[in-house]
């Protein structure tokens, strides 16, 4: 990804460069407070409403928001109830216009490729109910994608008679070109789109994008990203990654308001995607979308401007940071499986690994008695630790000894 290649050459986090993240098995010791900006994780952490003794390790499912947004969001709603119908299609409508210039901002697209949704899930079903295909067409994906990906799919198969194959993809990857080769591999004559998260909800892999557009380009082939794990963990590029299509939530890395998200549709692809919610344009409010939630729109907008006034390379290094750490530690667990790519290139703020002797869920329950909140994933027995810019290397240390206590012996 460009986007990890530049802030690696810049230097935006200091002495990351000599730290040999691709190989933390032979990593030497080190302190990671050299690495990370205490100044970001104190701005951000008392923003939050999470209690000081609770260590929340869910983003990736949902994110907590920060004071000013919520503040946002609520002053917005009390100006929209005092006068609704002229707030909301008057000075308000105007607001929710300009979040969708603050999206293609964000993501370096053009306003008129933006529409405003509610999730990601919502954005990749308006693909799937808009987009023509034929019965014997072919959409890849992988085994280990979220359900909101997989309904659009499944949905296609029932109403299209499309055929799904889910590859399985290396566990762990170990570089880019191995993912590369398997999924160019799984490529045949009927395929007509790859359908695949942009950072692995499961395993917190960042998909090498960029190198699969040149091979799906060429044939016509559809490329669709998933983004829910993706936005606001690191900079976004859709043009780079050369996506025909980007879907993402605004609450979970991005911590903004629940049930926000928007969906990128390159100006090539649209002729492709006609939903009746788009009929009538790609306008935050329009005759075929309704009426919107404009305070939770406008909170939105509030939190892209939060981002990029923290800084999105510098969430995204100190995530990194935080979750080759993580990763470091918990390798020197005997008893758990690492689920998450260890090569950089590859390695997103999310970590990955299942218990070898116990059940996930016995283990997260312990944890959750101790205030430390992480993911249980269903596949592969696995539990995910989501590394934000709000978790310190305390916290971590935290996390991993009470891990530690939570495994049988």
């Amino acid at each position: 990804m460009t986007s990890r290649r530049k802030f690696i050459k810049a230097g935006l986090l200091s002495g990351l460069t000599a730290f040999p993240l691709a190989s933390y098995s032979n990593a030497p010791a080190f302190d990671l407070q050299e690495h990370v900006q205490d100044d970001l994780y104190t701005r951000v952490r008392k923003q939050l409403l999470v209690p000081p003794n609770r260590i929340y390790l869910n983003t990736g499912t949902l994110g907590p928001s920060p004071l000013p947004i919520i503040e946002k969001v609520a002053a917005i709603t009390r100006q929209l109830e005092a006068n609704p119908g002229p707030e909301n299609f008057g000075s308000l409508n105007s607001e929710i216009e300009q979040v969708r210039e603050k999206v293609a901002r964000f993501i370096h697209a053009e306003r008129n490729e933006v529409v405003l949704t509610r999730n990601t899930t919502e954005g990749l079903n308006l693909i799937a109910q808009a987009l023509h295909l034929n019965a014997g067409d072919e959409i890849i994906t992988t085994n280990l994608e979220h359900g909101g990906l997989e309904v659009g799919l499944d949905f296609l198969k029932a109403t299209r008679g499309v055929t799904v194959k889910k590859i399985e993809l290396p566990l762990p990857a170990t570089n880019p070109d191995e993912v590369v080769r398997v999924i160019e591999k799984s490529i045949g004559p009927s395929t007509r789109m790859l359908v695949l998260s942009h950072v692995n909800t499961i395993t917190g892999l960042v998909m090498p994008f960029h190198a699969l557009s040149k091979i799906t380009q060429p044939k016509n082939i559809f490329l669709v990203a998933d983004g829910a794990q993706a936005a606001g963990m690191m900079a976004l590029d859709v043009a780079h990654m050369g996506v025909d299509a980007y879907a993402t939530s605004g609450h979970k890395w991005l911590l903004g308001p629940k049930e926000t998200g928007f969906l990128y549709l390159k100006k090539d692809f649209q002729e492709q995607v006609k939903p009746v919610f788009t009929f009538s344009g790609f306008t935050a409010y329009s005759a075929s979308s309704g009426t919107r939630n404009v305070a939770n729109l406008i909170g939105l907008g509030a939190t892209l401007d939060w981002h990029e006034q923290l800084g999105v390379e510098k969430i995204q290094s100190q995530t990194q940071t935080l979750a080759a750490y993580c990763l470091n530690e918990l390798k020197k667990i005997k008893t758990i499986t690492i689920l998450s790519p260890e090569e950089l290139s590859l390695a997103s703020g999310i970590v990955s690994f299942s218990p070898q002797t116990i059940k996930n869920n016995q283990v997260a329950e312990k944890l959750a008695a101790d205030e430390i909140i992480v993911k249980v994933l269903p596949q592969l027995n696995g539990i995910r630790i989501s590394c934000h810019c709000f978790v310190s290397k305390k916290d971590l240390d935290q996390f991993i000894t009470a891990l530690k206590k939570a495994l049988p012996a």
